[in-house]
């Protein structure tokens, strides 16, 4: 561990000083004028708010600057917010995920909630998943504490990793061959959308869960910035940077947004030394906006990320399924290395009051090389509690490339007012893998003694070529909504969408003969949705909808045909309520979900590892959702999930019961209190904070016989704003909980320990 830590001090300081560098070349270019204005800002600003908004209106008077005789002068651009970043503290007001165009959350026929860029700060989220952690109809870290950077979650009780993965309005659901997965950096979030229920209609392929985008932080009209420094325990060292600056006229804008981490982690080898399994990430996120008339907005964005992990979060179960301490693998053997990129861009142009068009578009890229072990069965009667081990490798790549083009027309036909959208949106995966396992030259991995174990034993590299695939997935699709408004109280949604996918596999090792590792299928689907919602004078909005997914499944079946896409169709009834001039936003939803063509075994294949497509699941249940300012200084959220979700036709013994990992209960409540409002002057930078969390039981096993405890989290957070220096002390689980996640594949999963950060930001 130690000469791990020593190898690595290297790249982490190279990556330390291009983190500087980088600062030094951005903080010079920044305006005095710029500079003037960020301090003006900061006096007037709450003491809570940490990121700027985009404030420039159309009615702000802007001074034009003098020019040179005979100079030709553009005319002067005004930078508006887009509707879309309406935030008021923790609620959003408006969102374009659910429907691509921009729409009050109230007038949304479907579940939505929005984690805020200030929650995510004033709760000091560490990962992705944790910023899902007060969010209904999700569950996360159903794994337990995972340091590798995976986002693993849970919505309505289907999986979402990783078709639910979004950003900024595109696709970010490729996945690799075994491993190969983008990461999220949340400090580069502006905010997350989260779309519960089937959303194919306006995004193609996907589960019937949902949906999340992750919206990414772009430039503003507003001066950012922003150092923070990071320290926590198990030794966690971060630095990050939010820089921003924009031009004399505003036409031009531009933003960095950087961070470098250096920490251990939780997952410990419980022997002499007790070494813990280290983590190095180092993100770096330029952007610019270009507005060269006062119709065209185009933005670039670009990122890196590299992530390395020798975090490995498998605890072996014992011979009777009960709890051990022991790892299966070993830190000094565990890699997670991952190196992601990615480039974008979203241009709109307004050709005039009735018609806009949009297109987005992203190219990205990963390479990964994983490393680990796996345990195999216990070795014999006379060793009962020697755990046989295995060794495997891959070498993933994955390349993503997806674009959005659509048209929208806001028309008047009589009484009705539409807001029409007609899009085509193409996406393109190519993964590849070569999986190696140790078998040459008499390679025999240790075994672990769960009474005794031994790390740190010396183990190969595994060098036995198993599989060299490669997997390519295009997908086309062609869709079209319409938002009827009537009567200004009656909103009605309707759309349709056809998909074509085709996609290919191969692979030029199959040693196991799988006809699947070589085939080549074309499949096409048609979705839509509907959705009635009514606006009440006082706020209140009951809406009822319906909506569809499809999911391309890999392989083939007993017959040697292409699986059809899993089907997902839902209906959802509910009420959102949002007071007039309030800061707050009520949900509550009714949800009746189910999803078709599930693979289960074929009764007919003796090997019993032939499927068909005869399985149905089911979910239903009720979310209630507050967000909101409930009294000046105190925000609040308050969430409450209840599933009943069962298996309705298999054809092996689960019928009636329910999936695995799958909670039926979900509550969490958060309260954040500001001091400013008494009006004592050295309480006027003081904040607390404070949450619980409830995550009721799973069961481990298809036939329900065994099952993982409920357990129950608590929050907490403590800050002061000094000038512009703001301190934060936060701690996730602050009784130290020590709970399991899930049981499953005949390993445990710990959850998350207590987990301390402190944070001291200096905005100038």
């Amino acid at each position: 561990m130690k000469l791990y830590k020593k190898n690595n001090r290297l790249r982490v300081n190279l990556k330390c000083s291009l983190f500087l560098f980088a600062l030094q070349l951005i903080i010079p270019v920044l305006s005095a004028n710029g500079y003037a204005q960020s301090q003006q800002q900061a006096t007037d600003r709450p003491v809570e708010a940490k990121t700027q908004q985009n404030k420039t209106s159309s009615e702000e008077n802007h001074t034009a600057p003098s020019v040179p005789p005979n100079t030709t002068m553009l005319p002067p651009v005004t930078v508006e917010a887009k509707a879309s970043e309406e935030v008021t503290g923790y609620v959003a007001k408006r969102s374009s995920t659910a429907t691509k165009t921009d729409t009050p959350i109230i007038e949304i026929p479907q579940s939505v909630s929005v984690v805020t860029r200030r929650e995510l700060d004033m709760r000091s989220v560490q990962n992705f998943t944790e910023a899902l952690r007060y969010v209904p109809g999700v569950t996360v870290d159903q794994f337990g504490f995972d340091g590798r950077g995976f986002e693993y979650l849970l919505m309505r009780g289907f999986n979402g990793n990783p078709n639910a993965n979004f950003r900024d309005g595109l696709s970010n659901a490729a996945q690799g061959l075994f491993f190969g997965g983008f990461i999220t950096d949340t400090y580069g979030l502006e905010r997350v959308d989260v779309l519960r229920g089937p959303s194919s209609m306006m995004f193609g392929r996907g589960d019937a869960g949902g949906i999340v985008n992750r919206i990414t932080k772009q430039p503003s009209a507003t001066p950012i910035r922003e150092i923070e420094f990071q320290y926590g325990n198990f030794d966690r060292k971060r630095i990050a940077a939010d820089i921003g600056a924009v031009s004399k006229d505003g036409t031009l804008m531009f933003r960095l947004v950087t961070t470098a981490l250096d920490s251990d982690t939780q997952v410990k080898q419980p022997d002499a030394g007790g070494d813990r399994a280290h983590n190095e990430r180092f993100y770096i996120a330029p952007s610019i906006t270009w507005r060269p008339t006062v119709d065209t907005t185009i933005t670039l964005m670009g990122d890196i990320l590299n992530n390395r992990s020798q975090s490995s979060p498998f605890y072996i179960t014992a011979p009777d399924g009960g709890f051990t301490k022991v790892l299966q693998s070993d830190t000094k053997f565990s890699r997670y290395n991952t190196n992601q990129s990615s480039f974008s861009y979203q241009i709109e142009h307004h050709f005039n009051e009735i018609f806009t068009v949009r297109q987005n578009f992203r190219h990205a890229q990963q390479s990964g090389q994983f490393r680990d072990l796996f345990s195999l069965d216990y070795n014999t009667p006379d060793q009962p509690t020697l755990m046989d081990r295995e060794a495997y490798g891959t070498r993933e790549r994955l390349r993503q490339t997806v674009l959005d083009t659509h048209l929208q027309a806001k028309l008047n036909t009589g009484p009705l007012h539409h807001i029409m959208l007609l899009g085509a949106d193409w996406n393109q995966t190519n993964a590849s893998m070569k999986y190696f396992e140790g078998y040459t030259n008499g390679f025999i991995v240790p075994g672990i003694d769960i009474l005794n174990p031994v790390y740190s034993q010396s183990i190969p590299s595994p060098d036995f070529l198993i599989n060299n695939a490669k997997q390519k997935i295009d997908q086309l699709g062609f869709y079209i909504q319409d938002q009827i408004r009537y009567n200004e109280n009656w909103i009605l949604t309707l759309g349709g969408r056809f998909d074509r996918i085709h996609s290919k596999n191969t692979d030029t090792v199959n040693l196991f003969e799988d006809p699947a590792a070589n085939s080549h299928t074309k499949k096409s689907a048609f979705t839509g949705r509907a959705g009635l919602t009514y606006l009440f004078s006082n706020g209140v909005a009951p809406y009822v909808s319906y909506s569809q997914s499809f999911l391309p499944q890999p392989g083939l079946s007993s017959s040697g045909h292409a699986f059809n896409p899993t089907r997902g169709d839902q209906y959802e009834v509910g009420i959102k309520y949002q007071p007039v001039g309030g800061r707050s936003l009520y949900t509550m939803a009714l949800f009746d979900l189910t999803k078709t063509n599930v693979l289960t075994r074929d009764p007919n294949d003796i090997s019993g590892i032939r499927f068909i497509q005869t399985g149905e699941v089911g979910s239903r249940g009720a979310e209630l959702e507050a967000r909101g300012e409930v009294l000046p200084g105190l925000n609040a959220i308050g969430t409450f999930t209840y599933y009943e979700m069962n298996i309705n036709k298999s054809n092996e013994d689960n019928v009636g019961k329910m999936p695995v990992q799958v909670p039926n209960t979900l509550t969490s409540a958060w309260l954040d209190y500001s001091f400013r409002n008494l009006g004592i002057p050295w309480l006027r930078g003081l904040g607390i904070g404070g949450g619980v969390c409830y995550v009721g039981r799973v069961f481990n096993d298809e036939q329900n016989t065994s099952s993982t405890p409920a357990f129950t989290l608590f929050d907490a957070t403590l800050r002061y704003e000094y000038g512009p220096v703001l301190f934060t002390l936060n701690a996730s689980n602050v009784f130290n909980n020590k709970y399991i996640a899930s049981t499953f594949f005949n390993r445990n999963y710990l959850g998350t320990e207590r987990t301390v950060v402190g944070t001291m930001a200096f905005r100038f």
